[in-house]
């Protein structure tokens, strides 16, 4: 029997969101950055609103993928644990 001392089985599930997440975290930080900016140049309310929603959708997103992938994660570990 060959013995491959070199050879390394990684089991653990891989993040398929993190790209995701990582996109819609880059866009949420754009979003305050640019509500820092109206903010500070007195932009009209209705557009610092809207930017303060469209952060908060953004925040909600990102935690629902979190928790998503954290469903994958168990699931995969569970179909490991089967193995």
């Amino acid at each position: 029997m060959a013995k491959y001392n070199n050879v390394k089985i990684d089991l653990q599930p891989r993040p398929v969101l993190q790209e995701l997440i990582q996109d819609l975290t880059n866009k949420m930080l754009a979003q305050k950055r640019v509500l820092a900016d109206c903010e500070h140049m007195g932009a009209p309310n209705n557009l610092i609103d809207g930017l303060k929603s469209d952060i908060k959708l953004l925040d909600q997103v990102i935690e629902r993928c979190y928790a998503q992938q954290e469903l994958i994660n168990m699931r995969d570990e569970q179909i490991i644990g089967l193995n």
